[in-house]
């Protein structure tokens, strides 16, 4: 037990060593603890920076929301507003459309098949024809079984269309899904060229591996001027695909508000199922209320009609 005198009690002498004593025995760890109470000082300094500055910039933007107020005291205010903007508004830029690349009037080097696919599509004539007129085969296809009259039908170039015909191309060549020229006539709403193909000889009641005829092509596009002709040129208006569904059944599910109309007035017939069981009416959503109307009056007089 240690003993104390009075000294040093009163002088507090004994504290003293007892604290020097402290720094002593932690002299490797001092350091250390003044980077912590550094580092800590530190961090809460920018911690107050931080904070000082959102503040900073929240009283900017209230101040610029505030002077962009408009204030119309009166007349003379409007005005300034009306300049001000008129100033503002810059003149837009016309884009003008990039013209197409012109084509050379005279062709000379020999045109590859790529570059005889790719003119049918693009209507380049020149280069089809000097293919044709080199003993290019007209029947060259693609990967997926395109022949340059597909491509030529889809877009609509009547010249091309009748170059290959007359060069021996073959009038309904199948692609990878089985679609003729014609399916991609009406599958681009190109009416010239599918009165074209037709003239030619074309079968209007040919269907892909999906079992779709040109007709279910037209509709499901939307293009009713090629429904029309080719159900004048007697396309079977109630055929089915390979999913039970008609014409109609596509026109319903698609939103061929027209096309439906179309097909109504020359007879579809709407009791005809689907492989799910469906009949057009059945098939109606039933927000399309108006239109479930439509196909239900129609049903309702087919099926009151008088049969022979």
């Amino acid at each position: 037990m240690e003993l104390i005198s009075i000294q040093q009690l009163v002088s507090n002498e004994r504290n003293e060593e007892k604290v020097r004593g402290c720094e002593v025995l932690a002299g490797d760890l001092t350091p250390e603890i003044r980077w912590q109470k550094r580092g800590i000082l530190g961090v809460k300094e920018i911690i107050k920076q931080e904070k000082q500055k959102a503040e900073d910039e929240k009283r900017k933007k209230i101040e610029n929301f505030n002077n962009s107020l408009i204030r119309l005291e009166n007349l003379e205010d409007l005005q300034n507003i009306i300049r001000v903007r008129r100033d503002k508004k810059k003149p837009r830029i016309k884009k003008e459309p990039v013209p197409p690349k012109p084509e050379p009037q005279e062709i000379t080097e020999p045109v590859d098949v790529p570059e005889f696919l790719m003119a049918a599509l693009e209507d380049r004539v020149l280069l089809v024809n000097k293919y044709l007129s080199d003993g290019g085969n007209p029947n060259v296809h693609d990967q997926f079984l395109c022949t340059a009259l597909h491509r030529a039908c889809l877009r609509g170039h009547r010249q091309i269309v009748e170059n290959l015909l007359n060069a021996g191309a073959t009038l309904e060549p199948r692609d990878m899904l089985g679609g003729t020229p014609l399916h991609w006539a009406c599958r681009g709403g190109q009416l010239e060229i599918i009165k074209l193909l037709l003239n030619r000889g074309t079968k209007i009641h040919h269907k892909d591996k999906l079992w779709s005829t040109a007709l279910h092509v037209a509709v499901r596009t939307g293009h009713c001027d090629c429904v029309e002709h080719l159900i004048g040129c007697g396309a079977n208006i109630n055929t089915q695909d390979k999913e039970g569904d008609t014409p109609i059944h596509d026109a319903v599910r698609l939103g061929r508000f027209k096309a439906m109309q179309m097909l109504l007035m020359y007879g579809a017939n709407l009791s005809i199922r689907n492989e799910e069981g469906l009949t057009p009416v059945e098939m109606v959503k039933d927000w399309q209320t108006g239109i479930r109307e439509i196909l239900q009056s129609c049903a309702d007089r087919w099926h009151s009609a008088p049969r022979n």
